[in-house]
């Protein structure tokens, strides 16, 4: 049979995507021979059609014109060859089965079922029954009889039987059922080393549960067997980075490259390496390589403009910025960028306007924010600089320099006890963490509350002695004080 496959879309937008943006996995078109027929019997349809004349095509033939059709999305005439297949072939099992793909298509997604279920009395051992009415029922988020349905379609298939757990992975996901899903992938794998999906899917499943540790030691093992498996070397590539491993990521990554030297991806993930590295040119030199390989891309300009920004090369920074914006006018990150540049060369009423076309395009990006409110504090915009500030508290708490700066401009605005105040609220997020706790011994100094500052001095000495240079430059006052010197000499001593 030549039907159209109804596959598994996730909510919220379909399967996923490997990460260079090309699907890895069957893209579900004929081969030549199938669709140069395919072909000749929708010329033959149409050509029909056109004369208001009769023919007669065989089952197969239909199914043909009514994948064309739905590969199309004209489900309206794939529609008219359904009933003429009905009219001519009257009770056949594929068009029946053409009937529940063509009513899947137009939604109607229940009515496939009935059909779905008249088909299975007939044939109770057609896997296919099973795999499209799993397809329905994840549709229609009812993920545990998508589940049953793969099950049973996975007891009865010969083959294929690994893009079926491939399929029953993605539907333990929907219910966070991540480790089963991960079984299911390596059971996948066992079957069919090389298929891609699966690999891609095993190494999204570790990175979403965090299990970072757990994906370098698959995927060196699946390494050690398959030594030629590019996406492999790519995923246990990007495992290590993530475990900030970055020598041996781009040892890996090599290795995928020595295989493949036109995966974008690994190029990237590379020059990501060599970026928080601060290997800036080589970084630079990864990125081109995934321009001359994809083409011009505006994420891939602004990772070169942030290059060229951290070499303080800043000319050719906005230069890739700019080609960035060219490229798309709304990528955030370009924006910023632009606007970090021109605060650095001294531009600040022009940084501020691009940072300010940064929070309108992304009104939840925190480090659009960040700088934006930084830039018009020093600008002098102080009541818009805390408006700012406040709406990136409560956007991302977690930025602890937000608060600090925040906290700052309030001292310098009305003095230690509300910058003390505006400190306290982020104390939930960062009271152990030693930056936020010296920066508030600073403040309840010079707001006179000597003993509680002793008392969190002390605490914070306890734990980490060797930031508390960071007290003395924000009050260096603190300095001459006898009772810090007291306990900065007592606890460097332990």
């Amino acid at each position: 049979m030549a039907f159209t496959y109804f596959c598994t879309v996730r909510p919220g937008g379909g399967q996923r995507i490997p990460p260079d943006g090309m699907e890895h996995m069957n893209d579900g078109h004929l081969p030549l021979p199938d669709r140069d027929a395919q072909r000749g019997c929708v010329e033959r349809y149409e050509a029909m059609i056109s004369r208001n004349g009769q023919q007669f095509f065989d089952v197969e033939e239909f199914e043909l014109i009514i994948d064309h059709y739905l590969e199309a999305n004209d489900t309206r005439r794939a529609k008219e060859v359904l009933e003429l297949a009905q009219m001519q072939h009257p009770g056949s099992l594929d068009i029946m089965f053409s009937e529940a793909i063509v009513l899947m298509n137009m939604g109607r997604l229940n009515k496939a079922l009935e059909v779905l279920d008249a088909i299975g009395k007939l044939e109770p051992f057609n896997e296919e029954v099973h795999l499209h009415k799993a397809g329905i029922y994840s549709q229609l988020r009812n993920y545990r009889r998508a589940i049953e349905h793969y099950k049973r379609a996975l007891e009865l298939a010969e083959e294929g039987r690994d893009e079926i757990l491939l399929d029953l992975a993605f539907e333990h996901e929907n219910i966070e059922a991540f480790d089963q899903a991960i079984d299911l992938l390596k059971r996948a794998l066992e079957i069919n080393p090389e298929n891609e999906a699966v690999l891609y899917e095993l190494a999204y499943c570790h990175e979403l549960t965090d299990t970072h540790q757990a994906a370098v030691a698959y995927f060196k093992r699946f390494t050690n067997d398959h030594p030629y498996s590019f996406v492999a070397w790519f995923n246990l590539g990007n495992a290590l980075s993530r475990l900030e491993r970055y020598d041996e990521s781009n040892e890996a990554l090599d290795y995928c490259l020595a295989i493949d030297d036109k995966f974008s991806s690994a190029w990237f993930s590379k020059a990501r390496n060599l970026l928080i590295a601060g290997e800036y040119q080589q970084a630079i030199a990864c990125y081109q390589e995934t321009l001359a390989n994809d083409g011009p891309q505006a994420i891939t300009f602004s990772y070169i403009g942030e290059c060229y920004e951290k070499m303080e090369r800043f000319e050719q920074a906005l230069i890739h910025y700019d080609q960035a914006l060219a490229l798309d006018p709304n990528w955030v990150d370009a924006w910023i960028g632009r606007g970090v540049v021109k605060d650095m060369t001294g531009h600040l009423p022009e940084s501020i306007k691009d940072l300010e076309v940064a929070v309108k395009l992304a009104p939840d990006h925190g480090d659009a924010w960040y700088y934006y409110a930084n830039g018009l504090a020093r600008a002098q915009r102080f009541e818009e600089s805390m408006a700012a500030y406040t709406k990136l508290n409560l956007l991302d708490p977690a930025n602890l320099d937000a608060w600090m700066d925040h906290a700052d401009l309030m001292l310098n605005l009305k003095g230690p006890e509300v910058a003390l105040r505006k400190l306290k609220e982020g104390e939930q997020v960062h009271q152990l963490t030693a930056r936020y706790r010296y920066r508030m011994v600073s403040y309840l100094l010079r707001a006179g509350q000597e003993q509680q500052a002793l008392l969190e001095l002390e605490e914070v000495l306890s734990t980490d002695h060797s930031s508390h240079a960071q007290l003395l430059e924000h009050y260096p006052e603190a300095a001459a004080m006898p009772q810090v010197i007291h306990l900065l000499e007592l606890y460097k001593q332990r």
